[in-house]
């Protein structure tokens, strides 16, 4: 979207403004499937999701500088990002504190479909990368292969092999946070307390 911003034919936004569009949608998205079951304190991703927006626009202008120009260090690069992605995701699920909207939406349909999260995750992903795909078409008439290459592709199976992968080799993290309760929802709990202190 923001190529289509910056040749006129959408809002000029940067990535970190249409990514809090998504992660908005991500929640409503949660709201629809849950309904009831919807736990208000997660209302506080929106929060969380904002202020990743802004640290991804950081990001980029941090690391505008930072080219790899061979195919080896791309693909080392890709792996080395979607395996730190994976791992932070496998903990950040299993903490069962307040997530990011694009680890909620997932989470929503594992608990309402009863599927495990790694493949509810990797359907999302599929589906949020076919959007990207159909975007490009609708703006450009063409496939984009410099926003959804072959690293996205690949990226949207591996992420969730990772989570997968680790997802029944965490026992000693839960343990953990068994000796730790208040670490186990140290963000949930500062939103619960927020929250009920807002309604005294």
């Amino acid at each position: 979207m923001t190529l289509a911003g910056e040749a006129g034919k959408a809002p000029g936004w940067t990535i970190g403004d249409y990514t809090n569009v998504m992660n908005v949608v991500l929640v409503f998205g949660q709201m629809l499937i849950l309904r009831s079951r919807f736990e208000k304190m997660q209302l506080f991703q929106l929060i969380i999701g904002f202020l990743f927006g802004f640290l991804l626009d950081v990001n980029m202008r941090i690391t505008a500088s930072v080219v790899c120009d061979s195919l080896l260090l791309k693909a080392v690069a890709q792996t080395a990002g979607c395996l730190v992605l994976g791992i932070g995701i496998a903990f950040e699920v299993r903490c069962g504190s307040v997530t990011m909207p694009g680890e909620g939406f997932p989470a929503a349909i594992s608990r309402a479909c009863g599927a495990k999260f790694a493949k509810a995750k990797i359907c999302v992903d599929v589906s949020l990368v076919a959007v990207a795909v159909v975007l490009g078409y609708v703006y450009f008439g063409e496939w984009q292969w410099n926003v959804v290459g072959p690293g996205t592709l690949f990226a949207m199976f591996f992420v969730g092999m990772i989570v997968r992968f680790l997802d029944g080799r965490l026992g000693w993290f839960d343990g953990l946070l068994h000796y730790r309760p208040g670490f186990r929802r140290y963000l949930f709990g500062l939103a619960r307390y927020v929250h009920s202190m807002a309604n005294k």
